[in-house]
């Protein structure tokens, strides 16, 4: 039977340090209430002035943002601020309820790993605006913040690992696909899941007639995050039950996955490689945000973009999302 994790997978080799996995903790048309709010996340708000303040202060702690600057891309770095400030509402809400907190030791020995990491990019402009952007965000707030958030999307992460387990059904949307669709991979994966979320029976006659086809798809596939943890960040693991998803699991592949969540549970089997992959665990750790932005609420100021649940991240717009997450109608949402 083909498996998602067949499909989508892409090995990356594992990361033994946290701080080597990347520490950017890297939006709706009428926008917010507040005139002034860059973001309101459960009722709390996020001023433009303080966004602006940071940007300001990441010109200044970063010279290689006057490259951004020059290619008019200073909006990826307010972005990148503004979705630090959002996560770390959320971090907050999720470590409370979670009663999960930080050793205060591992957050100083990271945060000193942090300021010892920085380093100075070519005068030349040949840095990739990406890079550019992290190294400003993590100069811009304090180190010992920026830690304290990382270790404790691990802890979130290492939690659940190998307890959380996701039943869906899938089909894949590539290039290669059925003969006769037209428009681009992504409008043909939303088109997709809008049909399954008309109904059950309607998800499953179209999932059985992809099947049926040999098409890339399969039924009633149960994963824990340890037993894949490649895909262990991607909305597959946020995404409540009776919802159906379609997202792109990696930007430079251009498949699209479509998929029907049937059930979360509490019912995994421990791993012991689990205990060992970092990365897996703090990519989870963002994910089950997921629910926690739901429940308080995440709105963006459209001077900023929209929030993309599927990447717990900030998108220009919405038509630059990496995916949807739908309810499937006439059914409890869990």
């Amino acid at each position: 039977m083909t498996t998602v994790t067949t499909v989508i997978r892409r090995r990356t080799p594992l990361v033994a340090s946290l701080l080597a996995i990347g520490l950017v903790l890297g939006a709706c048309a009428s926008g917010p209430s507040q005139v002034n709010a860059a973001a309101i996340v459960g009722g709390k708000t996020i001023g433009v002035n303080e966004v602006q303040d940071l940007v300001t202060k990441a010109t200044q702690a970063e010279p290689a943002v006057r490259v951004l600057a020059d290619q008019r891309k200073l909006n990826l770095l307010s972005r990148a601020l503004l979705r630090q400030l959002v996560l770390h509402e959320l971090i907050a809400d999720y470590s409370v309820k979670q009663q999960i907190t930080a050793e205060p030791a591992a957050v100083t020995q990271l945060a000193e790993q942090i300021t010892g990491s920085f380093k100075e990019f070519p005068a030349d402009g040949s840095a990739s605006p990406e890079a550019i952007v992290q190294q400003a965000v993590n100069r811009t707030f304090p180190a010992d913040y920026l830690a304290r958030d990382f270790l404790l999307l691990a802890q979130f992460g290492q939690a659940q690992m190998d307890k959380l387990s996701v039943t869906f059904d899938f089909t894949l949307v590539a290039a290669a696909g059925e003969q006769g669709q037209t428009g681009s991979l992504r409008q043909q994966a939303l088109d997709k899941a809008n049909q399954l979320a008309k109904g059950l029976d309607e998800a499953k006659k179209v999932i059985d007639a992809d099947v049926a086809a040999g098409a890339q798809a399969a039924k009633g596939e149960t994963l824990t995050p340890a037993s894949a943890p490649d895909i262990a960040g991607t909305v597959i693991f946020g995404a409540p039950a009776n919802s159906v998803i379609a997202f792109q699991p990696n930007p430079e592949n251009a498949n699209w996955v479509v998929a029907v969540i049937h059930k979360r549970a509490q019912d995994g089997k421990p791993t012991a490689e689990a205990q060992e992959d970092a990365r897996a665990a703090t990519s989870l750790g963002r994910r089950l945000l997921q629910s926690t932005g739901n429940d308080l609420g995440i709105t963006i100021s459209p001077r900023y973009g929209v929030w993309d649940v599927a990447d717990m991240n900030i998108a220009a717009s919405e038509s630059e999302t990496l995916g949807v997450v739908l309810p499937i109608k006439n059914t409890p949402q869990q």
